[in-house]
């Protein structure tokens, strides 16, 4: 019997991934979380609420629509940022597959020629 819909779903908390050291995971799924944030789910059903750091790596390496980020594969590890002057742990993301190629739109053409 395959076990996974007993898991639940579990939010990935800092001192789990400090126990474990840094974990890769498959992004399956991005919704809209508590408090205005989106959250992430992988592969293996756990969950990660999104800080704006977060989010920013992810945009820069995947893009604004949170749809390019499905089947991304990522890697979570504690890290440190600055809240309020005090230095903080969180769970990082740094981006393992490889990042979507940033296409400007076409340039239209500009012909000095007027037409008249």
């Amino acid at each position: 019997m395959h076990m996974s819909k007993y898991l639940g779903s579990v939010f990935l908390k800092v001192g789990g991934i400090r126990a474990s050291g840094p974990i890769r995971v498959r992004i399956t799924d991005v919704s809209e979380g508590q408090f205005g944030k989106p959250d992430l789910t992988f592969h293996d059903r756990t969950q990660l609420s999104l800080n704006v750091t977060n989010v920013r790596v992810l945009v820069r390496a995947y893009g604004m629509d949170s749809d390019d980020w499905l089947d991304k594969e990522v890697e979570l590890e504690v890290g440190e940022i600055q809240y309020q002057g005090k230095p903080q742990d969180i769970i990082l993301l740094k981006p393992i597959s490889p990042p979507i190629e940033n296409k400007a739109p076409p340039k239209p053409d500009l012909d000095d020629e007027i037409p008249f």
